[in-house]
């Protein structure tokens, strides 16, 4: 190429320096690794939990948990005290009407935390558990997860732990 003066000129060939280079190439494999966590995430679903038949004062609070998530209300319904069960004919409230509490949007988890047996009297127990709920969504689908911490009292009735308080779970 020449220019009015009669001096050739080179044509700008684009340059890419080594640390131009190196980032480009942090920038790709990050891309691919998020492609990769991406498609694979949801492909294997859990397994479906099972209820529980352990002899045990946290048993009832799982059981009542499962069965909550899955709608599956006579279940939850067994799991309570014939005095909570009494209470609920009472009131206007009957969160076992069948309508059950099933949350497709929300995954939730029950956490045991401690079991304290009352040492007077050991037909009855308080049951400490935390259930995180996961909201889906935000930036990337990142979500938002919050925790609640709960004192649950089981008692002791016609030889298996019942819950005694009003948790229904949701």
């Amino acid at each position: 190429m020449r220019t009015r003066e009669g001096i050739r000129e080179r044509p700008m060939s684009l340059r890419i320096d080594r640390f131009t280079w190196i980032v480009i190439i942090v920038v790709l494999a990050l891309l691919v690794a998020a492609v990769v966590t991406v498609s694979r995430r949801g492909q294997a679903p859990a397994a479906p939990l099972e209820y529980r038949t352990a002899d045990a004062p946290e048993t009832p609070i799982y059981n009542a948990f499962i069965a909550m998530q899955r709608g599956d209300i006579s279940t939850a319904r067994e799991q309570y005290s014939k005095r909570i069960l009494d209470e609920l004919k009472r009131s206007n409230y009957d969160p076992f009407s069948g309508r059950g509490y099933v949350d497709q949007q929300n995954a939730r988890r029950l956490r045991i935390v401690d079991t304290q047996i009352d040492p007077n009297n050991p037909d009855n127990a308080v049951v400490t558990i935390v259930v995180d709920s996961y909201y889906p969504g935000g930036l990337f689908g990142g979500g938002n997860t919050s925790s609640q911490r709960r004192a649950i009292q089981v008692v002791r009735e016609d030889g298996k732990w019942k819950i005694d308080t009003d948790e229904y779970f949701y």
